[in-house]
């Protein structure tokens, strides 16, 4: 019976890692058109010292909800800060692309 208290946050646990992005570059635009449908327009930023937008003009991502995809300096794991700016691209490619065909 001891384990039923804990349970519940191991299964909480769970949900909020497997919301996380793989950061594989192939699932951006799958991503990008979920978000299109259900009007989640977001951009992605990433960098280390200098975040900027990837692919897009900064001024046209500042007036959209901001997602980090690897921000910050210090990281050991280059091969995933790749992927996460490849990722990053190919989504906000996706996005601007809609947002200039709607407006």
């Amino acid at each position: 019976m001891k384990i039923l208290p804990i349970l519940p946050l191991a299964i909480a646990a769970g949900f909020c890692v497997a919301a996380d992005p793989t950061w594989n570059p192939d699932n951006a635009v799958k991503e990008a058109e979920q978000d299109i449908r259900s009007g989640h327009i977001k951009f992605y930023w990433a960098g280390s010292v200098g975040v900027r937008p990837v692919g897009v003009r900064i001024d046209v991502a500042k007036k959209y909800p901001r997602a980090d995809a690897g921000v910050g300096c210090v990281t050991k794991d280059i091969p995933l800060r790749e992927r996460q700016e490849e990722y990053a691209r190919r989504y906000n490619e996706k996005i601007y692309a809609y947002i200039t065909q709607k407006h």
